[in-house]
């Protein structure tokens, strides 16, 4: 589509449709169709399009009294004046507002002879499909948000240098990928014992409280942590280890869970098929305060969806795992566009894996032969 005048949107708590269009559409003119609940979203989806469009209004509507959206609706849109095309884009908002934008769309095109559009977007194909003044074929690609325009225009942010690149990750696959075929052999070998520091105060380093020795399995989880890049300068003498930190202090810990995340990156920076933005392990977030921030195991942006997976090494998953996957989804960037899940170690009983669906939350079990497979098939739709 051609430039357009003006962009008529109406706002909710979902952002990202709305950012999307302004990206696409490169209107002179946005106009916002808010209500009382939306009011913040607007605040910041004016602020995030500020440096795309030329002018914004915003129109105040009541989207509990039915009567008074027409009203109000009807009487913008007969003050409208346009010389071009109008786009209203009615993905985001209310039913009742979607239904009445189409009536006063409608009654403004008839009356004015305005050249108007109606467009939805759809997040699966990334396309706005014409929906007004015909429902047809014509339809129109998505242009593509930043990770940082994503989590901005919700109220977040990254924490500046927190997390590890997807694409450094992707140097680190097969260390990775060997740390995971190590897996069930690591946990027999660390099952009931802790990470201590050496007692003799001359001493440096660490070994592992519960037995005399170190593994075997656990010396070359190590030597498999340094090679992805987390420690340094390792050193195995007896039952005693040194290492120099390089983005982990603890590589006991390393070895037992915080691989699942950096795998997660791994494999998907090794398929990336251009299309990702950002994508982090470890990577701290920040959620409207730079006191108030959550620690997310995988956060990344792909064609427009925010991707977000948890890590649990776990002997049981818990209902509790989901609720605080979907809140923090949820919180961080919207539900409707974004694909959030579970990465776990431990088998899940049908009942909880209904459960998990019903929340929206996918489900990966990495010491399956599939997991990779699995985790590409809901990550890249």
């Amino acid at each position: 589509m051609d430039s357009i005048d003006i962009l008529i949107q109406n706002v909710s708590a979902q952002c990202v449709p709305n950012l999307v269009a302004i990206h696409t559409f490169k209107p002179k003119q946005v106009i916002w169709i808010y209500s009382d609940e939306s009011k913040s979203a607007l605040n910041r989806l004016k602020l995030a399009s500020q440096a795309w469009v030329e002018t914004q209004q915003q129109w105040h509507v009541d989207v509990r009294n039915s009567e008074s959206l027409e009203v109000v609706l009807k009487k913008h849109f007969e003050t409208l004046t346009v010389q071009g095309k109008v786009v209203f884009h009615l993905t985001c908002g209310t039913k009742s507002m979607a239904l009445q934008g189409m009536m006063q769309l409608a009654r403004f095109r008839q009356q004015k002879g305005a050249d108007v559009y109606g467009v939805v977007m759809d997040p699966h194909t990334q396309q706005f499909d014409m929906v007004f003044p015909l429902a047809k074929n014509d339809a129109y690609a998505c242009r593509g948000l930043r990770f940082e325009e994503v989590l901005n225009v919700h109220g977040s942010w990254r924490q500046q240098g927190s997390g590890r690149d997807m694409a450094a990750l992707k140097d680190v696959y097969e260390p990775l990928q060997s740390l995971r075929a190590l897996h069930d052999d690591m946990m027999q070998a660390l099952d009931q014992r802790s990470l201590c520091s050496r007692d003799d105060a001359k001493a440096q380093g660490y070994y592992l409280r519960g037995g005399n020795d170190l593994p075997m399995v656990v010396q070359e989880g190590l030597y498999l942590a340094q090679d992805a890049g987390v420690i340094r300068e390792l050193s195995i003498q007896k039952q005693y280890f040194t290492f120099s930190s390089v983005c982990c202090e603890n590589p006991y810990a390393y070895i037992r869970n915080m691989w699942m995340e950096d795998w997660v990156g791994a494999v998907l920076a090794k398929h990336d098929d251009g299309q990702w933005s950002g994508g982090y392990s470890g990577v701290k977030v920040s959620i409207k305060s730079p006191e108030d921030y959550q620690e997310f195991d995988f956060l990344g942006v792909r064609n427009n969806h925010l991707v977000y997976w948890s890590c649990k090494n776990t002997r049981d998953v818990k209902t509790p795992y989901f609720f605080e996957i979907d809140a923090l989804r949820d919180e961080v960037g919207g539900r409707d566009f974004h694909v959030a899940g579970l990465v776990h170690t431990a088998d899940i009983q049908v009942a909880l894996r209904k459960k998990a669906k019903r929340l929206g939350v996918h489900l990966v079990q990495i010491t399956q032969a599939d997991a990779q497979e699995r985790l590409l098939e809901v990550s890249l739709k």
